[in-house]
């Protein structure tokens, strides 16, 4: 079970906590009463950080070891902005999977990596990523935490004939 689902259910235990305590407490001290009123905004915020990791927002968890790509959308650094710059990948890791966004630290090498990927899609050809260990000696890019992402062709679907 991921951490982010803990910390999830824990928001939601100690709401039920919280609310239960203040329906069936009788004696509310001020020293309660500053205790509830410093916690509840914690909670909030772990609820928050806790979403982050869910559907919708891209994740910084490890890619899985083997993925189809759909699209990448690349934002390159700009020290202007005081952007480091990233990478938002858009995979689906079986055929019967919601597309998930991943995030990763923006480089050089995978930026180029991924330019070529993208126009081997844009001419039709689907796409697989695979994640290899560094010490594994496979071809790809360094994504860092010690992984290393390549692509290569996927192979093409047979149709069923026609009747």
């Amino acid at each position: 079970m991921n951490a982010h689902f803990l910390l999830m259910s824990f928001s939601y235990v100690a709401l039920i906590v919280f609310v239960v305590w203040s329906v069936f407490g009788r004696n509310f001290n001020s020293l309660s009463k500053i205790l509830i009123t410093l916690l509840l905004p914690l909670i909030y915020y772990f609820h928050w950080i806790s979403l982050q990791q869910t559907s919708g927002w891209p994740s910084d968890q490890t890619l899985p070891t083997k993925f189809e790509l759909i699209s990448a959308d690349i934002v390159e650094p700009n020290p202007l902005e005081n952007n480091n710059g990233n990478i938002h990948l858009w995979i689906r890791t079986s055929e019967s999977d919601s597309p998930r966004a991943f995030k990763l630290t923006y480089s050089r090498e995978l930026h180029k990596k991924l330019f070529e990927t993208k126009k081997r899609i844009a001419s039709g050809r689907r796409q697989i990523g695979l994640l290899y260990d560094n010490s594994a000696g496979q071809s790809g890019t360094s994504i860092g935490g010690g992984m290393k992402l390549g692509f290569k062709n996927a192979p093409r679907k047979i149709l069923p004939p026609k009747k």
